[in-house]
């Protein structure tokens, strides 16, 4: 497999076009092509080529194919998104992929160079001098990340054979079409196109690099055995067995969650343990490993996930069951014995939420409720239509924390985001 970043300094140069007729060429030659569309908020690919795999020999991952309307992904998100295309690319197992890239640099590239390894950097302009400073203006981001791989120019929409001098080599020159008229693009300047064919095919195979991820608790242990220490002050003592074989003794003031591996031995030992069997609660029964681990987990590596309020709390700040927005990871906070939560961003504040109170949100169902009618409001939260939240009040009502006047919370939250 080789895979090809096409890149841009800035918007409107032709990179998608670019990409598209690149992959149509290596497809007319034999080649199986995947395409990922990296310009996930502002996404094009969609518009050259219809459904994800609309050619025998292209695939196409885009998240103009995924979302019916606009949307507007966070770094957790983009991620999951970069992985979908990861799973992809083993199934389909295909000769090359073309990245078509955001304009400039963002996180996204960032991402993407974290996941794979790239055989080829092929830099789309125009021959003015703007476009020349930002080709020379990000150039060093991509030897920096990329290594000594191999870069090459693409002059687009040009009126002559002049260009301006690159440190890199210049590929090809594509010419302005009439009226800017790209849909006989690839017949116009086939030359052109095949030396860029021509100069990618010559780059180097590689593969692709595993994401590998750590949260915010140590899970690298087991506890074997609790106990209790001291006299007149007691003390709770852990004896803890580490995977590679080394014990340890943990002994701590009071009973916290110490991990997810770990929280079925020290759950246990709240709920019937004499001192401590008071403070089992509704909550502590709900926030069982399986369901703290989906919450803990679903961050891996990130600052930030999205979660959807499945019990919306009675707190100043009122959320919508059913609603779904972006939260970051709370350790170490009083009460409940230290049980991780979340911190739930709105415009009116952060509502910090327990794992019995979420559900991790990935972009396959992020996806589905948007393009089932969920408003994207101002916060960059979601909403569920209305008609969804008035069956779950009707089902559910206070249990799932619907009150009788959550319909003018919700009247409030999509009046004040409009």
């Amino acid at each position: 497999m080789k895979a090809i970043i096409i890149y841009s300094g800035k918007g409107g140069v032709g990179k998608t076009t670019t990409t598209a007729n690149i992959a149509r060429l290596l497809a007319k030659q034999g080649n199986k092509v995947f395409i990922i569309d990296a310009d996930i908020n502002t996404p094009s690919m969609n518009t050259e080529f219809e459904g994800d795999h609309p050619h025998e020999m292209i695939w196409v991952h885009s998240s103009g194919n995924m979302f019916s309307k606009f949307i507007y992904l966070e770094k957790s998100m983009v991620r999951q998104y970069l992985e979908l295309a990861k799973k992809k690319i083993h199934s389909i197992n295909p000769d090359y992929v073309l990245i078509d890239t955001p304009p400039s640099v963002t996180n996204v590239h960032i991402e993407l160079l974290s996941r794979v390894k790239v055989s080829y950097v092929l830099f789309v302009t125009q021959p003015t001098k703007l476009s020349n400073q930002d080709v020379l203006r990000t150039m060093d981001f991509f030897h920096e990340r990329c290594g000594k791989v191999n870069c090459g120019i693409v002059e687009n929409m040009c009126y002559g054979t002049e260009h301006n001098e690159y440190p890199i080599r210049l590929v090809a020159q594509i010419p302005m079409q009439d009226n800017m008229n790209t849909e006989n693009l690839l017949t116009n300047a086939y030359n052109e196109f095949q030396k860029i064919v021509d100069e990618i095919v010559q780059s180097d195979i590689v593969v692709l690099k595993e994401y590998s991820t750590e949260n915010g608790y140590d899970e690298n242990f087991d506890v074997t055995d609790i106990h209790i220490t001291g006299s007149r002050k007691h003390y709770f003592t852990h004896e803890l067995k580490y995977d590679n074989g080394v014990e340890k003794t943990l002994t701590l003031p009071a009973m916290k969650f110490l991990s997810v591996r770990t929280w079925d031995k020290v759950r246990d030992y709240i709920r019937f343990h004499d001192d401590l069997g008071h403070l089992w609660d509704e909550r502590m029964r709900r926030c069982d490993t399986e369901r703290v681990g989906r919450v803990v987990n679903h961050f891996q590596n990130d600052d930030n996930a999205y979660f959807m309020v499945i019990n919306a709390p009675d707190t100043e700040v009122h959320l919508i069951t059913g609603e779904i927005g972006i939260c970051s990871l709370l350790t170490g906070q009083r009460g409940h014995f230290e049980l991780p939560r979340v911190s739930y961003q709105t415009s009116k504040g952060n509502v910090v939420l327990f794992p019995d109170e979420i559900m991790p949100v990935d972009i396959n169902l992020l996806q589905q409720e948007i393009n089932e009618g969920y408003i994207m409001l101002s916060d960059g939260r979601y909403l569920p239509p209305k008609e969804t939240v008035q069956q779950c009040y009707n089902a559910f009502g206070i249990r799932v924390g619907l009150g009788d006047n959550w319909e003018d919370i919700y009247d409030s939250w999509n009046k004040e985001m409009k």
